[in-house]
């Protein structure tokens, strides 16, 4: 991706709300730079113990409508029954096909979490290499398209890998408006601090890293950069 370009972003969720809570603060940020971006959901929540699949489709269209993000709804088995499978990486890279991401975004893959997250990461992952095959007969018709780059994020803290080096972004600045997004999911907040857990977490990476607030992306590959002297300055601060 060009430096003077900005970012045309894919945030790929299992369920209506794993976007907004796992990396809605950094996409907000990305937002106010200029990136175009795009959720592309792979459930409307069916199997979720509070809200209706209407409703929670609505609380996401809400939150993505406050992010000045477009929205999709792709079928991939229903919630509680996604796979990473050949067939829901051939839907999702279709869909990279057809926004042209650049950056890919995409729920972890430590497997001890909800499945749905680890196995829409799977298919994700598979997605940005099919992305890329002209001989693929079921992908016939979208341009072919590499992408740049695809990042994973930890929608609770059991799913932080333990593996690889984080990104961490600076957030503060971003921290209300982030919290309005997720607000915008009242159906999860019966019977779970969901709100609470995610900006606890901010804060004490925050202030880890020597900011108020920070959110963390894992590479799924090693990153290139042009020299030290361009290379961003470690986060460890204690």
């Amino acid at each position: 991706m060009s430096e003077n370009k900005p970012a045309t972003i894919l945030a790929v969720g299992a369920h209506p709300d794993d976007i907004e809570f796992g990396c809605g603060a950094i996409l907000l940020k990305e937002a106010a730079a200029g990136a175009r971006i795009h959720f592309l959901l792979c459930s409307k929540g069916e199997a979720g113990s509070n809200g209706s699949p209407e409703g929670r489709e609505e609380e996401c269209s809400t939150a993505a409508r406050q992010l000045g993000a477009s929205l999709s709804f792709i079928d991939c088995g229903g919630d509680g029954k996604l796979e990473g499978s050949r067939g829901n990486a051939i839907t999702i890279a279709r869909v990279i096909r057809e926004t042209q991401a650049s950056v890919v975004l995409a729920p972890s893959l430590v497997e001890n979490q909800h499945p749905d997250h680890c196995a829409i990461g799977r298919a994700t992952r598979e997605a940005a290499r099919l992305a890329r095959y002209a001989g693929l007969d079921a992908l016939k018709g979208a341009s072919v398209h590499a992408i740049d780059s695809l990042y994973f994020y930890a929608i609770t803290p059991g799913a932080e890998p333990v593996e690889g080096t984080p990104f961490l972004f600076d957030v503060s600045e971003n921290v209300e408006g982030w919290k309005d997004l997720m607000a915008c999911h009242a159906s999860q907040m019966k019977t779970r601090r969901y709100l609470e857990l995610q900006v606890s977490r901010a804060r004490t990476l925050g202030l880890q890293t020597g900011c108020e607030y920070a959110q963390v992306l894992w590479p799924n590959d090693p990153v290139l950069v042009d020299s030290l002297n361009s290379a961003p300055r470690g986060a460890r601060l204690f």
